[in-house]
């Protein structure tokens, strides 16, 4: 008989990854029991497959080939919207906004969630059946994917103006990219999005490695061009997620909300680290950012009602938009 030790298995939901790691472990899917289990049973240790790549565009484009819908972290509902319903009904109380001139919402990495439904379903609650569905800016760099919603969407809105919410294929971590798709009016462009919703994009984007950036970078965002301009030779240093907080602060109005369901409680340290604060330091996310409140969330598990159920939690980063350009 064949006996084989116990491992994690490739995950598919977050939640099981240690809360209070900032990355997705690259070795998770592959980890086993110390060595000397095996010593014990003398048994070898099949190899299984890498876990996902989940940075890269490759997975998804694959994945999402036969996948038409999967939830991380919960569909939003509970988590997501009620602090975006918040947004909205003070942004319509105070005029800011209106049926015809909704606050603009941009959803990145939005995947095949219903979340994208619901956001539809949120807008009509607060403007009524008449609501701009195009203030609703659905992203996610899978190609085959943005191709099926848009065309779902097109044939929901029947060329009816203000029907249909939009979807477009954009690299967030691309700065040409977020340009040329989100970013109107040139570089400069500033607060083109009110709210920007994130169920564990930013999870995915931390899978990446660090980024060393220089001068012979093309197409960086005008803030890193600035700094590596004036100081000739040196390097920006970046963890992958700071980087993503630097491209949507140019998408966002000053007093926006960015909304943001996490797996770690740690995912946004870089917002408050020493460093961040340095005012001779490259370019920083803080500038641009400020944690305005965490909600911890316990998260099911599929074990409840065991006695061996983990304890899982999952984190709701509301992150306010400075006035800083």
């Amino acid at each position: 008989m064949t006996t084989t030790c116990l491992r994690l298995r490739p995950y598919r939901y977050p939640s099981y990854v240690g809360h209070h790691s900032t990355r997705v472990p690259r070795t998770l899917g592959r980890e086993r029991f110390p060595p000397i289990v095996a010593h014990i049973h003398h048994l070898p240790f099949p190899e299984e497959p890498m876990p996902p790549d989940y940075e890269l565009q490759s997975y998804w484009n694959a994945r999402f080939e036969n996948e038409h819908h999967f939830e991380w972290l919960g569909d939003g509902s509970d988590t997501i919207l009620p602090y975006v319903r918040s947004y909205l009904s003070k942004s319509r109380a105070s005029g800011q906004s209106s049926p015809s001139h909704p606050s603009r919402l941009l959803h990145i990495g939005a995947g095949t969630s219903s979340l994208a439904e619901r956001i539809r379903e949120l807008y009509k609650d607060t403007y009524g059946h008449e609501a701009n569905e195009e203030a609703i800016v659905h992203t996610d760099f899978a190609e085959n994917l943005v191709a099926r919603m848009q065309e779902r969407e097109s044939s929901l809105a029947k060329g009816s103006p203000g029907k249909g919410m939009l979807w477009l294929c954009v690299d967030i971590m691309q700065w040409g990219d977020v340009q040329g798709a989100l970013a109107s009016g040139g570089e400069d462009a500033q607060g083109v999005f009110d709210v920007v919703v994130d169920k564990s994009t930013s999870d995915a984007i931390s899978c990446r490695e660090d980024a060393v950036l220089t001068s012979k970078d093309r197409c960086l965002h005008p803030a890193f061009n600035e700094y590596l301009a004036a100081h000739k030779g040196q390097t920006i240093n970046l963890a992958p997620v700071e980087i993503l907080a630097v491209h949507l602060a140019s998408l966002v109005h000053p007093g926006g909300l960015w909304v943001a369901l996490t797996f770690s409680s740690n995912r946004f340290a870089f917002l408050s680290s020493p460093e961040a604060t340095n005012p001779t330091m490259s370019p920083r996310a803080s500038q641009y950012w400020l944690v305005e409140d965490i909600k911890t969330i316990d998260a099911p598990t599929g074990m409840e009602g065991s006695g061996y159920a983990p304890v899982v939690q999952h984190y709701v980063f509301l992150l306010r938009r400075k006035d800083s350009r």
